[in-house]
């Protein structure tokens, strides 16, 4: 009988200690998933939406742009579209080699009538200036400018977009 008794404090005890150790990793993968969580939380703001900018360009018709959020939860707040693509291009000029590639690109890019990105405003209705000497076209609604920027220059300097977001306003 003492054998029986024996077993059955064993049994107790280990299950006491399994139920610990099962509770201590249950609580350290909460705290680790809380942690990864505001993280990778964007903060937005209660009239807001973000979409990833490269879910295609329809998505942001007739909408209103408020920021611009770059990897690493850098915000940058944008009241326009033209802002937007400001905002983008300039982070785009921060890498030396692509900034080139920009410089480079200068006067190749047309639209119908007039030059995209350009060294001068010249012919352009409504330049924005990026750099010294690199202006970009921006009188198109949010759907073409959006597409001249991702498919017509980001992809063709090789600027990787994928994680950049825009918060719009929801109405």
């Amino acid at each position: 009988m003492d054998t029986a008794k024996e077993l059955q404090v064993l049994r107790e005890e280990l299950i006491r200690e399994i139920d610990e150790k099962i509770g201590q990793m249950l609580k350290k993968l909460q705290n680790e998933n809380n942690t990864n969580h505001q993280k990778n939380h964007v903060q937005t703001r209660v009239y807001e939406g973000v979409y990833p900018l490269n879910v295609g360009t329809g998505i942001y018709k007739g909408k209103r742009p408020t920021a611009v959020i770059f990897p690493g939860e850098v915000r940058k707040e944008c009241p326009t579209w033209k802002k937007v693509m400001e905002e983008i291009l300039k982070d785009c000029c921060k890498n030396l080699e692509r900034h080139q590639m920009l410089m480079d690109l200068r006067g190749k890019i047309l639209g119908r009538n007039r030059v995209l990105l350009g060294s001068e405003t010249g012919k352009m209705r409504s330049p924005v200036k990026i750099d010294e000497a690199l202006f970009v076209e921006t009188h198109y609604d949010a759907e073409t400018l959006l597409r001249i920027l991702t498919t017509r220059i980001l992809d063709e300097v090789g600027y990787d977009y994928s994680k950049i977001q825009i918060a719009v306003k929801t109405e």
